[in-house]
C-alpha cells in the first residue's frame, strides 16, 4: 500500500497531462469567472443559463484537480495548514455559518466554490510554478479582452454599458464581457502580466508591444478609474528599480519641473478656471468635482455597507446579500474589508483586513517582483471595490490567491522524503520520538 501511494505521489508531480489540465484550468477560470454577457445594463446575469453552466462545469473540474492534489501530496496538505489558507478558509467557514439566515440562496454555494479554488490554486502553483501561473492567467484575460474590444466595435448591444449618472446624464463604457469594472481590472492585470513576462525574457517585444497597447486601450474604453489608478501603482512597483535609478530620477525630475513650468503658465494667464474644468470632464464621469470628493459616491456605500454589518456583526448576511440589500447603492460595498463582514461577520472582516495587511507587507519585503506588482494593485483596488472573493473567482481573486499562498508553500520534495523515512522507521520498530528533529521545509524552486 504504501509503494502504491508513492507512486501515485510521484505520478503527480511528474505528470505533464496534470500540468496542462491545471493550467487550460487556470486559462479557463481567469476567463468564464467574471463572465457575464447581458444587453441589460441593469439586471446582470441571474440562474442558470449557458454562462453558468459554463463557470460550474470549469470549477467542477477545479474541485477534482483540488481534490487530487490534497489527497495525494502531503506539500499541499502541508501549504493548506499555514496561516494564509488556514485565515481564508476561516472566513469562507464563517460564511458558511450564516447560511441559514444568509439573503442570497446561492451564498452556501459561492462559499464552497471558493473553498474549491483555495485548493486549486495551491496544486497549481506547484504543479505549474510562478511563470506558468502568470502565462495562464495572462491568456485568459487576453480572451476577455479580445471579446470585449470585438463586441465594442462590432456589437454595441452588448459591447457597451451605458451607465446613468445624475441628471440623467449616460456615460457609455465597454463592457461586453462583464461589468466595466471587472473589465477594467482584468485588463489592468493583463498588462502588469504582460510586462513582468518582458522583464523576465519570457515575452518578445514585438509580441508584447501590441498586447499591452490592446491592454491598455481596453482599460481606457472600460473608464474604471480605481482599476487604473492600482494598475498604476501595481505597475510603479514593478518598475521600481528602474525608476531609482540615476536615468529614473532624472525623468521623473524633468516631468516634475515641466508640470511645475505648465500649472504655472496656466495661473499666470489666468485660465485656471477652464483648466480645472477640463481635468474635472475628464476624470469624473460627470464633470461634477464632488462626484471626486466624495469617493464618487463611496462615502455613501460605506455608510450604508456599515449599518448593514452593524445589523449582524457576529453572523453575516452571507454572499451575494449587497445586490438585495443595497439595491440603491450600486449593489455592492465597494470595499473587500466590508464585503467580508457583511458576508460573515466582523470576524470575517477583521481576517480579510490581515490578509491585506500581508499583501502590504509583500509590496515592500517580498522577494518575487511580481507578487509585490500584483500585490500593490490588489491592495488599492480591495479599498475602493469588492475585487476578491467573487462568486466564481476570476483574475484578480486569483492573481490575490497566488501572492497570499505562494510566499508560504511547503517544499513538496522534503515533504515527501520526510514521510517515507517516518514510513521506514516505523517499518524497523523506531520510535519518532527518538528520531532526529528535521526543520521546516523550505520554498519550492519553482520558476
Amino acid at each position: 500500500m504504501l509503494h502504491l501511494t508513492q507512486q501515485i505521489r510521484t505520478a503527480w508531480k511528474d505528470s505533464s497531462l496534470l500540468a496542462v489540465a491545471t493550467w487550460f484550468l487556470v486559462a479557463l477560470s481567469t476567463f468564464f469567472g467574471p463572465l457575464d454577457i447581458s444587453s441589460d445594463a441593469e439586471a446582470m446575469t441571474v440562474g442558470l443559463d449557458g454562462q453558468v453552466a459554463c463557470k460550474l462545469l470549469v470549477a467542477g473540474v477545479a474541485f477534482v484537480v483540488g481534490a487530487y492534489g490534497v489527497l495525494t501530496s502531503a506539500s499541499v496538505r502541508e501549504t493548506l495548514t499555514t496561516l494564509p489558507p488556514v485565515m481564508l478558509l476561516t472566513i469562507l467557514f464563517l460564511v458558511v455559518l450564516a447560511t441559514p439566515i444568509a439573503i442570497s440562496g446561492a451564498s452556501l454555494a459561492v462559499a464552497l466554490i471558493n473553498v474549491t479554488y483555495v485548493a486549486f490554486i495551491i496544486v497549481a502553483l506547484f504543479t505549474l510554478g510562478l511563470r506558468g501561473m502568470v502565462t495562464a492567467i495572462l491568456v485568459g484575460v487576453a480572451a476577455t479582452m479580445t471579446l470585449a474590444l470585438f463586441f465594442y466595435v462590432f456589437v454595441p448591444k452588448y459591447g457597451l454599458f451605458p451607465e446613468l449618472l445624475a441628471d440623467g446624464l449616460v456615460v457609455n463604457r465597454m463592457s461586453g464581457t462583464a461589468h466595466p469594472n471587472a473589465v477594467g481590472r482584468a485588463m489592468v492585470l493583463g498588462g502588469i502580466a504582460t510586462m513582468y513576462l518582458v522583464r523576465r525574457g519570457t515575452l518578445q517585444l514585438n509580441v508584447a508591444v501590441p498586447l499591452a497597447a490592446c491592454f491598455a486601450l481596453a482599460a481606457y474604453l472600460a473608464w474604471s478609474r480605481t482599476a487604473l489608478v492600482a494598475g498604476a501603482f501595481g505597475m510603479g512597483i514593478l518598475f521600481l528599480d528602474r525608476l531609482t535609478s540615476r536615468l529614473g530620477v532624472s525623468a521623473i525630475a524633468l516631468i516634475t519641473l515641466l508640470g511645475v513650468v505648465g500649472v504655472t503658465s496656466i495661473y499666470a494667464t489666468g485660465r485656471e478656471d477652464h483648466f480645472v474644468g477640463k481635468i474635472l470632464a475628464k476624470v469624473s464621469k460627470s464633470g461634477d468635482a464632488e462626484e471626486i470628493t466624495s469617493g464618487t459616491g463611496r462615502s455613501e456605500i460605506w455608510a450604508k455597507g456599515i449599518s448593514l454589518i452593524a445589523n449582524r456583526p457576529i453572523i453575516g448576511h452571507g454572499f451575494n446579500a449587497a445586490p438585495s440589500l443595497m439595491l440603491e447603492h450600486s449593489q455592492a460595498t465597494h470595499n473587500a474589508v466590508l464585503h467580508a463582514s457583511l458576508a460573515g461577520g466582523l470576524v470575517a472582516g477583521a481576517l480579510m483586513a490581515c490578509l491585506l495587511l500581508w499583501n502590504v507587507y509583500l509590496i515592500f519585503g517580498g522577494e518575487q517582483l511580481l507578487l509585490r506588482a500584483f500585490s500593490a494593485f490588489t491592495v488599492l483596488s480591495c479599498m475602493t471595490e469588492d475585487t476578491v472573493l467573487e462568486t466564481f473567482p476570476g483574475p484578480c481573486t486569483m492573481v490575490w490567491l497566488v501572492c497570499i499562498f505562494y510566499p508560504v508553500l511547503v517544499d513538496a520534495r522534503r515533504v515527501d522524503v520526510i514521510e517515507a523515512e517516518r514510513s521506514q522507521r516505523k517499518q524497523a520498530g523506531v520510535d519518532d520520538s527518538q528520531a532526529d528533529f528535521i526543520g521546516q521545509p523550505g520554498l519550492p524552486g519553482t520558476t
